[in-house]
């Protein structure tokens, strides 16, 4: 892959999971969401609302963390040394503590997990990386932020929603091997074979065979 290379914090899990939607995916651009709008417009309303608390410390009692909420409006980057991959990505909500620490808080709409995903885990390994090499140290742990639709009297025409704090332990240092496989997958001129168990791979051969019939 000709040029710099920049990958974004919500990409990089999927170069370990399949390297062939990861290669299409940097190459050709990721596949259309059909949940993007909806999950778009969730996190607006959700930032909108906390950017009255921006620079306060007095912050909701249902928010995760306790500390002063900072703003997140820029969009961060940092280049690793060894592959000169450049991580991008920007926060949801970024906390400092009294005792000087930082916590990440990332937005969610849907059902909290029991356990975190991989996906979300490397997400948040990610912003730490990205914190931590542009002096925001030390990143203490980070939060997944749930807003779950709840069955409820909607005569207001209003929907409610449950808020449920996931925690999570981040490590910037897991990132390295991360870049590291990402570069070694764009380097191929070809693409590479898929993950085995990659639902989108076994669709889309499916689509191919079916219509090659």
């Amino acid at each position: 892959m000709a040029g710099p290379i920049e990958i974004g914090v919500t990409s990089l899990q999927l170069a370990l999971d399949c390297p062939l939607c990861f290669w299409l995916a940097e190459r050709v651009g990721p596949p259309p969401s059909i949940f993007a709008g909806i999950t778009a417009q969730m996190d607006s309303v959700i930032k909108g609302y906390m950017k009255q608390f921006v620079g306060s410390s007095d912050l909701p009692e249902w928010f995760p963390a306790r500390g002063t909420l900072l703003d997140t409006k820029q969009t961060l980057r940092a280049t690793d040394p060894a592959t000169g991959i450049t991580v991008v990505g920007k926060l949801d909500a970024l906390v400092k503590t009294e005792d000087g620490r930082y916590y990440v808080v990332d937005y969610k709409t849907g059902r909290p997990p029991e356990e975190i995903p991989d996906y979300y885990q490397t997400q948040l390994d990610g912003y730490a990386y990205l914190l931590e090499r542009n002096g925001f140290r030390p990143v203490a742990g980070g939060v997944l932020l749930y807003f779950t639709p709840q069955h409820g009297d909607l005569k207001d025409g209003l929907f409610p929603f449950k808020i449920t704090a996931v925690q999570a332990q981040v490590a910037s240092s897991r990132v390295l091997s991360v870049l590291a496989r990402a570069k070694e997958i764009l380097e191929m001129k070809t693409p590479p074979p898929r993950a085995e168990d990659c639902e989108l791979c076994i669709w889309r051969e499916q689509v191919e065979g079916a219509l090659s019939e």
